[in-house]
Parts: C-alpha cells; structure tokens; sequence
C-alpha cells in the first residue's frame, strides 16, 4: 500500500478510520490539522490507526519535532475526542525498529512483525575509488633566509571524485538511464549537476536540458514541477541531497550515483533502493572521497555489505523543540500538568513557567499548581505556522534575482553566511549568481545571474564556550550502569566569525584569490561533549617540539571519524573544534565535539556515554594509518567538513594526546574501583 502512496506524500502518515484514511504528512498535521482540529472532529472522533511510513528517516531535527507532533496528535485525540489510535511504524532500513517507535510515538510497547515482500530485481553495487594521479608540485624550501629555493618533487592526488560522478552521470544520461546522482551537501549537488551540464553540451547538446538539480531550499513550486517532470520522463536524471533519498515515487530508475558515504549504512542502502524497485535489474555505484570512512569501505567492502544496519535515535526532550511545541499544542487545547507530563515530559513545568516569563502562557493563579490550566496568550495568530519542522531554528534568508525580481531560495540563518554574501558565487539548478549586496536587515540576498568559472569558500572561525553543566534536557541512560568516562555533557555557545572568502577555479580547485569579508557573527545555544586533556600531556607533546594545537585539532578529527560507526546520523550532526591558522590565542585543553544545530539534537548526549569507545577507535584509526608527515592523511586525521581546510594538524601529537588520555581515564577508574 505505501509504495502507491509515495507518488502524492512522500515520506509520511496514514490516518485510518472505519471506513477510509486519510492521507497527510507530518507538515500537515502540524500545520493544518491539529491547529484547526475542530474542523477534522469527525475524523480524530473515530481515529482508529495511525501509520507511519519511512520512520527510519525520522531523526535529528526533523525525527524531534515529528515525535512532539504525533504527541500533539495523541493528546488531543485523549483530552478532546475520546479517541485512542494504535500507531503503526513501517521501516525497512533501521536497526533498533522498536525502541525507535517508541521514542517517536511515546507509546509503552510495541510489537515487531517481521516480512519483506517488496519486489526488487537484481542490484549490480560498484565501489568506484577514484584513481591516484601523479602531480609535480613546487614547494618553497624553508630555510633561515627567502633565497627563492623550491623543492620540485611528485605527489600522489586522486582524481576529483566530483568529477567522475559527472561523467558517469553523464554517461549514464548518453545511455538511456534514468539516474539521480545523490551528493551530501547542496553546493556538492549544484556542482555535479554543473560538470554534468558541462560534458552533455560537448557530447550530446541535446541532453542538457534533460537533467536539474533538486535539493532543500528550493521553494516547493520548483520541488512539484521536477517531481512531476521525472515521474513523466522529461527529465532522465537529478542530481540530489538526501531529499529524495525516501517517500517521493518518482517512477522506474535504472541507476543511482552516491558521491561519498552519505554518513549511514541505511542511508545507503535507501539510496540505492530507488532504483530497481519494479523488480528489474538496477545499479549502483558508490564513488569515494579521499576521507577515511570513503577509504574504509573502499578497503573493506565487507564491512559496508555484511555489516548490520544502524540504530535510530531522538530525543524528544530538546528544550528549543519542545518549547515551539507547546505553544502549539496550548493553542490547540489548553496544557495540564496533571494530564500532560506523560506526553511531554518530566520538564513540562520548567518550559510551562519559560513560557509565561515569555507572555506566551496564562493560567488562574487562584487555583493550586496542579489544577491550573495554561492557556495560549501569544502574539502569533497561530504559533505551528512559525515553526520550521525540518529545522530547528526558524529564521531565514531570501535569495532573489535581482534582475527578475524573483525568490530563488530560503537558506536557514545557520548556513546563509556560508552561502550568501557580497561577492559569493551562489548557484541554483546548476546556473550561477554573483551576490551584489546582502541586506542583513531584512535576510535578503540580492543575486545577479553571471557565468563564472570559478565557486568561492567562505574564511572563518567558530568558538565554542562551555557555559555549564545545565543540560537543555537530561541525558537518557538505558541501563543502570554508568559510563566509565569523565567525558561530560554540557551546554554551550556557539560563536561564528567570518573574515573573508577564497575563489576557486572549478576545474582545478585551485585558490586564486582571496577576499576580505565583513559579516555579522552567528551565535547559538547548543550541546557540546568534551574530556579535559591533564597538563602533564601537553607537556609532554611541547617537550618533543609537536604542536599541541595541531594534536588537538587532528585528535577531534579523529574522533568524529569514528563516530559513524557507532551512532547513527548526518554529517552534519556533529562538528568538532578546528583550530584557525591565523588565531595565535590560547585554546582549552580538551578534546570537544558539539550539535552544530540551536539548541542540539541530542547527539552530543549520546556520544558522552560512548565517549572512552571512541577514544580507543579513534586511537586505532591512528595507529593503523601507515601514512607519513605531521598533517596525516584523509585516512586519519583530515576531514572534509573541516571548516578551516584541515590547517594546523599533527598526527603523532594526536597520538600522544588520545592515548594520554586514555590511560589517564584507566588509571582514575582503577582507583575508584580500588577504593570502593
């Protein structure tokens, strides 16, 4: 039943009653149904089940604000209509189905039925590790004095994986297949499409105009017409982010391109699954990056193809989240401690008394604090309408054609800087755009469509301070014993500074020039975990004459390397701290990774109880890696979302650090266990 739906939902809900369902996502349910409930009575009045399809691709930001929406649903359908839906999860790709459901649902049990009887043909999945390519490179000698020496030699680079993902798509598209080139980011997607673009018009002109792009923050007129345009073959190949990985029926595809690990071994899987799903024969080719999880797979294969499918988790806790949510769901039907703390949590009247200081709750104060009922006071006419579910936080920017007056984009604050500023090279649907002025008053990005043979990269810095050890929501532990870590879960503040821009030529990723940059900073309220690293190591690691700074860099590096074995989620997820090469300030002494997100997405929490795992994965990355120098490798240390271009690294005081700690953590717990 759920594949026949795909083609008008997507990834979402069924509504079943006696005698029909109605179908609907979570956007709408949160948008138009529980806020106007009164007009949906007849249906909450004999709601019946609940189906939830693709629940694997509830996680992160969007699996929280999902969970408080079907609690929404929930209560109003206990307090209002008398009526108890059952919920039922559908999911192929998750490894934990029953402990996921019920953190999405909050319903107490949940029974497992176990049956695939989808049809699928035979798959042909090919591992593509691009090729290494001999490159003579000049580099300055360092000598006491700049007497113009250079030291000529040859260097090993593999060939940009970018690249031959657009000629494979490209041939794909010469072939006769429907293909989507899935990539991890939206520039990676504009990109490809870009280079796609690039080959089609010196070899088949005639199929340029057969392939887009389709990824977040395209207006949802644009999403429809492409959805609609594949489905009906005038478009034989898309170039897209994780947004049609699931739900979206958009007819038979022969093929589907990956460019890099797209962080789960389910996603991948999902990925892959939509072609072939006719029952004929389909492929799949997954196109490596020099990073180390790319590299890991490319070596071992059989750990990608025979190892089990990662766990789901949220937390529906998120203080941010819950307190947008509660506005809603007060607006919906008034709140009562009494009656609502099993929905919403144990920190219902902590966010409830947020939310009066805020004058956004009122209740009568003549009755005691456990009869009183909150009631919606705020000044938005309808509060679900503010609240982005696919994001945490809520502000946007505009991106607009100068020249056709015309909205191209809305990019969340958190990424507009590194999108959008004066001089940026900006692209949509493969096209690209000179920024000419950004109105940072009203988060407008004025464009003007350019051709330019060149992509620009933002400079900058971000600063994390640890604020305290208040958590947004407390940690969820699964057993009674504690983790053997002093690793702590924290609040903190984000801080981001930009300072200029680089230009890239497309074609050789080489920096050309380098612009000055004015922007305001971004700052954000978020989760960090970190372990304090003993002043006797740092010691130590001086005393060899290593950069500490660097050994801390490429210790974080190396840590979030490993994390993707163990929990399940984007690369966004989770950042770690980067040292700046221009910031000569003093840096604490700590190993610290943060949820890149306002507020936090629980990630952090659930790293701190795995924390001492980690730090001996992340010491065996590195002492497996056979490569040379102090910057390490992108089988190590190097990370292609390091915001700072993986500067200021060293391998070996990364080794002394992780291990240093390590033992320390050793020894504190073996005197605790002496003593107890």
């Amino acid at each position: 039943m759920m594949g026949t739906l795909h083609r008008w939902i997507g990834s979402g809900c069924v509504i079943m009653l006696d005698w029909y369902s109605l179908i609907t996502n979570p956007d709408m349910l949160h948008v138009s149904i529980l806020p106007c409930h009164r007009q949906f009575s007849r249906i909450l009045s004999n709601l019946r089940f609940v189906v939830v399809d693709e629940a694997h691709s509830y996680k992160g930001a969007f699996g929280c604000h999902t969970a408080l929406i079907l609690r929404r649903l929930h209560r109003l359908c206990s307090h209002v209509y008398g009526s108890n839906p059952s919920f039922i999860f559908s999911t192929a790709t998750s490894g934990n189905p029953v402990e996921h459901s019920k953190e999405l649902s909050s319903v107490p049990t949940i029974e497992l039925i176990q049956n695939d009887g989808s049809p699928s043909g035979s798959k042909l999945f090919m591992l593509w590790n691009p090729p290494l390519r001999l490159k003579k490179i000049s580099k300055r000698i360092k000598t006491g004095i700049d007497d113009g020496s250079v030291d000529k030699h040859l260097i090993a680079r593999r060939s940009s994986p970018i690249l031959e993902v657009s000629c494979l798509f490209a041939e794909m598209m010469q072939h006769g297949l429907r293909c989507i080139a899935f990539c991890k980011t939206r520039k990676l997607c504009e990109l490809v499409l870009c280079y796609t673009r690039e080959i089609l018009q010196e070899t088949a002109p005639h199929l340029v105009d057969t392939i887009c792009a389709y990824r977040a923050g395209y207006i949802a007129e644009d999403r429809r017409r492409i959805e609609h345009d594949f489905f009906n073959g005038r478009i034989c190949g898309i170039a897209a982010t994780n947004a049609l990985e699931l739900g979206i029926d958009v007819g038979h595809i022969d093929a589907t391109l990956h460019l890099g690990f797209p962080g789960s071994i389910a996603s991948l899987w999902q990925q892959a699954g939509r072609s072939g799903r006719r029952g004929n024969a389909s492929l799949a080719i997954y196109v490596a990056f020099e990073g180390p999880l790319d590299q890991y797979f490319m070596k071992f294969p059989q750990k990608l193809f025979r190892g089990p499918i990662e766990c789901c988790h949220i937390d529906a806790r998120n203080r941010q989240v819950l307190e947008q949510h509660l506005a809603a769901a007060a607006f919906e039907h008034p709140l009562s401690l009494s009656d609502d703390e099993k929905y919403f949590g144990s920190g219902l009247e902590s966010i409830i008394m947020a939310l009066k200081n805020k004058g956004i709750l009122s209740t009568d104060i003549s009755r005691s604090a456990t009869a009183r009922i909150w009631s919606y006071v705020g000044l938005e006419k309808m509060p679900s309408s503010a609240i982005s579910i696919r994001a945490i936080e809520t502000e946007r920017y505009k991106v607009i054609d100068i020249q056709k007056n015309e909205l191209l984009e809305e990019i969340e604050e958190s990424k507009a800087f590194f999108q959008v500023y004066e001089g940026a090279n900006y692209m949509n649907q493969g096209k690209t755009y000179l920024v000419k002025e950004l109105d940072v008053a009203n988060r407008i990005a004025w464009c003007q469509r350019v051709d330019l043979k060149y992509y620009t990269k933002t400079r900058d810095y971000t600063d994390v301070q640890v604020t305290g050890a208040n958590f947004a929501y407390p940690a969820r532990t699964t057993s009674l014993r504690l983790p053997r870590t002093t690793a702590q879960a924290q609040s903190c503040r984000v801080t981001t500074t930009w300072f200029g821009f680089r230009k890239i030529w497309k074609k050789s990723n080489q920096v050309f020039d380098t612009v000055e940059l004015s922007l305001p900073n971004y700052t954000y309220e978020t989760q960090a975990v970190w372990i304090q690293v003993p002043q006797t190591i740092k010691t130590a690691v001086e005393t060899l004459n290593y950069s500490f700074r660097g050994g801390l860099h490429a210790a974080c590096h190396a840590l979030l390397n490993v994390v993707p074995m163990y929990i399940v989620g984007n690369s966004s997820d989770l950042a770690s701290e980067c040292v700046n090469p221009y910031d000569s300030r003093n840096i604490p002494e700590r190993i610290l990774l943060y949820d890149p997100h306002p507020g936090g997405t629980g990630i952090s929490v659930q790293v701190q109880h795995i924390f001492s795992e980690l730090l001996t994965a992340a010491l065996e990355l590195l002492a497996s890696c056979c490569c040379s120098g102090d910057t390490g490798c992108p089988n190590c240390v190097q990370n292609i979302s390091c915001r700072e271009y993986n500067e200021v690294l060293h391998k070996d005081a990364a080794i002394m650090i992780i291990k240093g700690v390590v033992e320390e953590e050793e020894s504190y717990f073996k005197s605790i266990s002496e003593l107890s």
